[in-house]
């Protein structure tokens, strides 16, 4: 059973993290204070979302081992009919937050309560998988929104199936879930209960862009190319964050964020910590390097 108050705190901590994180650095302040609503309210929805529907999906251990992610085969399950409630609580979270595009996102929101727009559409359109045209809204904003409404359905989904694949071996750059590419990872505190020591250094998560499933990648490696050379990986940071860096690959031009969380006591939520690494974002691309998958906020996302 879901527990009433669950949303609202994990909501409350979004918040929480994206003042504290403003308060650190005050030239990213009014786009934590534009997304921190945003993913407040995405929280609450995942939190309160049914999840995967009956059986969950059976994952075959050789495929799965040859690299056939779980969702390979069937997709996440259609959340369409969940759209239109949640497009009443977020699309006037979003109109506040993001003042330019609230004629648009009003239209938006118009269209679905009015049966303009079919929700099977909006799911689509979330995707990319077919043109989607809503009169007054421009096809950026209408992704963005798509995308934001679609997205706490299929990370509830998500959660439900990655204890499927949790102890079974996974060697690819792509999530075990969704086959979708990760757009930041973490180094986090694990231990070894086999051995009851901490393992040097912390363990490396790749985090997915589209289902915000972590699955474990090696340290030492590009997980876009596999490339394993230490002399083409390398790292940047900035100045006065030394937990944030961005891991670059020199073989295929591609990087991904990553946050030391090893001496943390508490793990900030993933796309509050990306958002703070915004001009980490920006001096990477500006050495001509691409991110793996991008945020909201990203340039040209």
């Amino acid at each position: 059973m879901q527990d009433s108050g669950q949303p609202a705190v994990e909501a409350q901590r979004i918040l929480d993290e994206a003042a504290r994180y403003a308060d650190q650095t005050p030239a990213l302040e009014s786009l934590f204070a534009a997304f921190g609503p945003v993913l407040a309210e995405r929280a609450r929805l995942r939190a309160e979302a049914p999840g995967w529907r009956g059986e969950l999906p059976t994952v075959d251990a050789e495929r799965f081992s040859q690299g056939v992610f779980v969702l390979a085969d069937s997709g996440f399950q259609d959340v369409s009919p969940e759209l239109p409630a949640a497009a009443v609580r977020l699309l006037p979270v979003m109109e506040r937050a993001f003042p330019a595009l609230a004629e648009e996102l009003a239209a938006l929101g118009r269209a679905l309560a009015e049966g303009g727009l079919e929700p099977e559409l909006l799911t689509r359109a979330a995707f990319s998988e077919a043109p989607v045209s809503v009169p007054g809204v421009s096809r950026d904003t209408l992704r963005f929104a798509a995308s934001e409404l679609v997205k706490p359905f299929i990370e509830r989904q998500a959660r439900d199936i990655i204890g499927l694949v949790t102890e079974l071996p996974w060697r690819r750059g792509m999530c075990p879930v969704c086959g979708g590419a990760p757009n930041f990872s973490l180094l986090r505190k694990v231990r070894d209960e086999s051995e009851f020591i901490q393992a040097h250094g912390g363990q490396r998560l790749m985090h997915c862009s589209v289902c915000s499933s972590q699955w474990r990648c090696k340290r030492v490696s590009c997980p876009a190319c596999g490339n394993e050379n230490p002399e083409e990986l390398f790292n940047l940071r900035v100045e006065g964050r030394p937990f944030e860096r961005a891991d670059i690959c020199r073989a295929c031009k591609t990087y991904v964020l990553c946050l030391d969380t090893v001496e943390f006591v508490d793990i900030p939520d993933a796309d509050v910590a990306a958002l703070a690494m915004l001009p980490l974002d920006l001096l990477v691309r500006k050495e001509g390097y691409a991110p793996l998958a991008g945020h909201p906020w990203s340039p040209g996302i």
